[in-house]
């Protein structure tokens, strides 16, 4: 399973990690069947979540202790960009497993877009705690600094991400990082540099097409008129091309 992050690329999933153990027992309602879990998984990998809402909302209802299912269910409204609804799901799921690291994860991006960076930023290093060296998590905790104007963080974090990436051949997650390091040089008026890093970027992810348009305006100001304008064409034809693809999965990234 993939969790669209950032400017709209994909991490690999936490969510298939170990998580809580099922609920010992349901003495009003019975367990779901063997394999049930993993077909609500495979509903919401499909984008599949109005009947991943059918399957486990009553699972839910039933079996208010199981941490694993109120997560499942808030990510059918997280990655539809239904984040109010999402919240109170990842909160139940944190109140009946505290440590459950995953979900601290999917509910830091669900603060973030909500617009509470500080809680997000907890919920990321939480997680950080358990998973030191996952990406995703690292990126996610260099948009907060981004945000906050904090760029050396910021910088280092996405350094940091692209030497995991490398590491990792996982070339996605290192033209994500690089497109928003372009954003931290052009902040500091490093253009040049940030044009290099736009320009990696799309080596490694030529479907990325705000990746494009960052280049165009960069090269605008460098006074590269004609390297703008093909930039922005190729943003036209790769948003064409792509947009029809994207579904509702919101552009975030976001163990």
């Amino acid at each position: 399973m993939v969790l669209a992050v950032g400017n709209g690329t994909a991490a690999t999933d936490p969510v298939t990690a170990a998580g809580p153990a099922e609920p010992a027992s349901a003495p009003h309602a019975p367990l779901p069947p063997p394999g049930f879990m993993d077909g609500c998984l495979k509903l919401i990998e499909q984008e599949r979540y109005d009947e991943a809402r059918q399957l486990l909302e009553p699972v839910v209802a039933n079996h208010p202790g199981w941490a694993r299912a109120q997560l499942y269910l808030a990510l059918t409204y997280h990655k539809e960009g239904r984040y109010e609804l999402a919240r109170g799901l990842f909160e139940r799921a944190l109140a009946v497993d505290p440590e459950y690291h995953v979900a601290k994860f999917y509910y830091g991006w669900c603060l973030y877009y909500l617009g509470e960076p500080a809680a997000a930023r907890a919920m990321f290093e939480a997680f950080l705690v358990r998973k030191p060296d996952y990406a995703d998590a690292i990126f996610a905790l260099a948009l907060v600094d981004f945000d906050a104007d904090d760029v050396e963080s910021a910088r280092t974090r996405l350094n940091r991400v692209i030497e995991l990436a490398v590491a990792a051949t996982d070339h996605a997650t290192e033209a994500k990082a690089r497109a928003r390091l372009a954003d931290v040089l052009v902040r500091v008026g490093q253009l040049a540099a940030a044009r290099a890093e736009l320009e990696r970027s799309i080596e490694l992810n030529p479907n990325n097409y705000e990746t494009y348009f960052k280049l165009s305006r960069v090269l605008d100001r460098l006074g590269d008129g004609a390297g703008a304008e093909r930039a922005r064409q190729m943003h036209q034809q790769v948003r064409q091309r792509i947009r029809p693809a994207v579904g509702s999965q919101p552009a975030h990234r976001e163990p």
